[in-house]
């Protein structure tokens, strides 16, 4: 069903940006990172500090510990850059959660919600009143409803006070196991921060039956917010479906005569033993299963068993309706989150994706400039990783049980250029990016 809608007009406006530069939005932004970062401290106190009031004992001192780890590693990224802080966006969400303030007296105004550079589709809230909107929710979602129906399940979490409740039955196991994990990470050299965040939402989310029950109660209230603030109804349910599909990238999809048509250069023909592949024919891919991330929306429990569950409650969204279409601010961010996809997978360190993505969107159109450029950028990276005998931090190694037959021939072909190959691509295809 994706995006035979908003797309269509999203890409109406791209075709005519070949032309023009798009400048990626500012990473070098330390000072309003500080900023925040120190706001953010403050709120985090106080919220602490009630914590400590409606505690006691053990829970209120494992429960407060967790959430003081958790604010210092958010505090952490906050510095590192992990988010992105554009007005744009802001603009976007403010007013999707003034419209569910405006119909629900319970929600409070003192929200806080974060861009993640993230870019699959999802979005998360840490029970202290902070939320987290990974970037890939603008660009996958069809129309600002839909982006509403994730903020107000998240909401949901928080108004049931899931975390601190899922803090509390952590307690009562895996003490031992929680202990190392913390030593672990700590003793890492790179990403400690991120990593230790990634604990946290794991601990929220790893008690499985006692998620199943809070998903669902998180999804009733979210619809009852929802449609008391006059959303249409049927986009709620066609978020969950884009949910189901988007929120975990897995690449796929990219053909082998894109990768003859990108890298037949002049100075340097295609090779068809660059396509060599390993022989997995003894696997049988038709018990594949795509891997999805362990704090996904997807994973906890499986999204259609949460639509049938709201159809029983709700039956008015037993009918399907195609999405809305999108206003214009929401299409104009779906541009900027389009365009901002490489930026944030470079930001990140994620060059191999970084390439397979530019593939995809070149796949779409070969003189597409801007992709162009990144994908020679992203050729620098891994070109500089090689030479330092690094790659494996920057691009998968072949696991079949794991990647689609799409993403094992990528990278095989990424595997199979020699240095001074990928210089030459490098070469051809970097250009001077907006954001240098």
């Amino acid at each position: 069903m994706k995006r035979i809608l908003s797309l269509g007009v999203l890409f109406i406006l791209l075709s005519s940006l070949h032309a023009q530069v798009y400048v990626p939005i500012d990473t070098a932004n330390l000072t309003i990172r500080k900023d925040i970062s120190t706001k953010h401290k403050e709120t985090s106190k106080l919220y602490i500090a009630n914590l400590k009031k409606t505690l006691a004992g053990r829970e209120k001192s494992y429960v407060v510990k967790e959430f003081e780890t958790n604010q210092k590693d958010f505090n952490e990224e906050l510095l590192h850059g992990d988010y992105i802080f554009d007005k744009r966006f802001d603009l976007v969400v403010d007013s999707l959660v003034n419209i569910l303030q405006n119909g629900n007296a319970e929600i409070t105004d003192d929200l806080k919600f974060y861009i993640s550079r993230n870019i699959s589709l999802n979005a998360s809230s840490f029970g202290d009143k902070t939320f987290v909107i990974n970037l890939g929710s603008f660009y996958y979602f069809d129309n600002e409803n839909e982006l509403a129906a994730i903020i107000a399940h998240e909401i949901g979490h928080l108004l049931l006070d899931h975390q601190v409740e899922t803090l509390k039955r952590h307690l009562q196991f895996d003490k031992t196991d929680a202990k190392a994990d913390i030593s672990v990470i700590r003793n890492e050299k790179y990403n400690r921060g991120t990593k230790a965040l990634e604990r946290y939402k794991s601990i929220l989310y790893k008690n499985g039956n006692l998620n199943k029950k809070q998903e669902r109660e998180a999804d009733s209230i979210g619809y009852v917010l929802y449609s008391r603030a006059k959303f249409k109804k049927a986009d709620f349910l066609n978020a969950y479906n884009l949910m189901a599909e988007y929120d975990t990238i897995k690449p796929k999809g990219l053909m082998p005569e894109t990768y003859r048509k990108v890298f037949d250069l002049p100075n340097q023909p295609f090779k068809e033993a660059w396509m060599k592949r390993e022989d997995f024919s003894n696997y049988d891919y038709t018990k594949y299963k795509e891997k999805f991330d362990e704090d996904s929306l997807k994973s906890h429990p499986e999204i259609t068993e949460r639509i049938a569950y709201l159809k029983t409650l709700f039956p008015e969204l037993a009918q399907t309706e195609e999405p809305t279409k999108p206003d214009s601010s929401f299409i104009k961010i779906q541009r900027l989150a389009h365009f901002e996809r490489p930026a944030s997978l470079d930001f990140n360190e994620e060059y191999g994706f970084g390439i397979y993505l530019c593939l995809t969107q070149l796949q779409k159109d070969l003189t597409d400039s801007y992709h162009q450029a990144w994908l020679g950028h992203f050729f620098r990276k891994v070109y500089d990783a090689r030479k330092a005998y690094t790659l494996n931090r920057y691009l998968d190694r072949l696991e079949p049980k794991e990647q689609s037959e799409s993403y094992q021939q990528f990278l095989s072909f990424m595997w199979n250029m020699n240095v001074n190959e990928l210089k030459t691509i490098a070469d051809y295809y970097e250009k001077p990016l907006a954001s240098k």
